[in-house]
């Protein structure tokens, strides 16, 4: 059964053009091409601006200590304690993450007007060619944990994280122990914070708003939820 997402995702070996671009320089700076950017490949007009608008917020300085906020707001303070695999695979989403829910924050304040609309800046972009296969493993099809994902979410997106877990046959035990968790009052208190402190971090960068694409506002929406809980979930599954 394919995944329903709500959208389509475009992935490394499919993207040409201008997508090839854009996810080669994502590449440059990132550990692997986020599913916020391969949600949107379909439509460059909106790509393009979104990863202008999250290229200028990762590259800043500034961003160093927004980051280390989001980190420490969003740490759970769980028993839990992972398994080395767990945390391996689970490392590279927890460094990430933090930068993601910030740009995708970002782009909710700019897309919603809460900050003027900057002109777009020149792309600079990498000429098309090749993209670098992903480190990251990634389930495309169904597992049978992600309909209790989308569940507690409420999305129809299943985040990248939970994907590649399950495609190294590792989603089963941080779920089912962090999963409650996100479903819980508590829970939900925690995420709210963390969003909270991510518009608080977010509104320090108003000259970085490019992104005005109304026709994305449904699949960015579904990432501004999916983003605070992905990083509670990749803090308490990193732990050593």
């Amino acid at each position: 059964m394919p995944p329903t997402s709500g959208f389509t995702l475009r992935y490394e070996d499919e993207a040409t053009g201008v997508v090839a671009s854009v996810f080669r320089d994502v590449r440059a700076r990132m550990q692997f091409v986020p599913a916020i950017f391969k949600a949107l490949a379909p439509d460059p007009d909106a790509l393009v601006p979104a990863w202008l608008q999250a290229r200028a917020i990762y590259d800043d300085p500034r961003a160093g200590e927004a980051l280390a906020r989001l980190r420490e707001r969003a740490r759970p303070d769980l028993s839990y304690r992972p398994r080395g695999s767990v945390s391996d695979a689970v490392v590279p989403f927890a460094q990430e993450l933090p930068a993601l829910l910030l740009i995708v924050t970002s782009l909710g304040l700019a897309l919603d007007g809460a900050v003027p609309l900057q002109p777009l800046p020149p792309p600079e972009l990498p000429p098309p060619g090749e993209v670098p296969e992903s480190p990251v493993p990634e389930e495309r099809g169904e597992h049978p944990l992600f309909d209790g994902i989308r569940a507690v979410y409420l999305t129809q997106h299943v985040p990248s994280m939970y994907r590649a877990l399950a495609a190294q046959g590792l989603l089963d035990e941080p779920w089912l122990a962090i999963g409650p968790f996100l479903a819980s009052d508590a829970g939900e208190d925690l995420v709210a914070g963390v969003y909270a402190e991510a518009m608080m971090q977010a509104l320090c960068f108003p000259e970085f708003a490019f992104f005005g694409a109304e026709s994305a506002r449904g699949i960015l929406d579904q990432f501004r939820r999916a983003l605070p809980r992905n990083l509670v979930f990749a803090l308490a599954a990193s732990k050593g």
